[in-house]
């Protein structure tokens, strides 16, 4: 079973966490990704770290374990929806937008030969990139993609 990571209480204090130890283990590549995109969209103002586990905590209140999951699987499916929840408050993405987006990767999926790797462009209905519509204050007040995060380095 892979390790979870705890929730940082602060942003910095997670990013020494990754330098400290390398960072977590994930157990599938979409958890390190939720992770990252949880961080990344911290660190650059969408929502601060309170937000972040007020939001969080709801979801696991309202969506706990199962008795058919393990307890990683319902961390990273509870991280996951509050991730959608998030921002969706905050206006980044709407409900419609993240459905679309569920639909397209399920069609990508089917249409994916078996030991394919799964790829967006499979789907018929491959959503085009939406706009990140958050306005940070150092920004000079322009709309800007957020940048890729790497959680760790590649071990090969």
């Amino acid at each position: 079973m892979a390790e979870r990571p705890p929730a940082p209480s602060t942003v910095p204090w997670a990013e020494a966490l990754f330098r400290e130890t390398g960072g977590p283990d994930f157990a599938e590549p979409w958890q390190a990704q939720a992770f990252a995109c949880a961080l990344q969209l911290s660190r650059q103002g969408l929502f601060t770290w309170s937000e972040w586990v007020e939001v969080f905590s709801a979801e696991i209140a309202v969506h706990p374990q199962t008795h058919d999951e393990t307890a990683d699987a319902a961390y990273y499916r509870q991280w996951l929806a509050a991730l959608e929840t998030i921002v969706g408050l905050k206006g980044t993405v709407s409900r419609a937008e993240i459905s679309e987006r569920q639909e397209a990767w399920r069609e990508a999926y089917l249409k994916t030969p078996h030991g394919q790797p799964v790829e967006l462009s499979n789907s018929v209905r491959a959503p085009t990139a939406t706009a990140y519509h958050h306005v940070d204050d150092h920004s000079d007040h322009q709309h800007r993609a957020p940048k890729p995060v790497a959680v760790s380095p590649a071990v090969s």
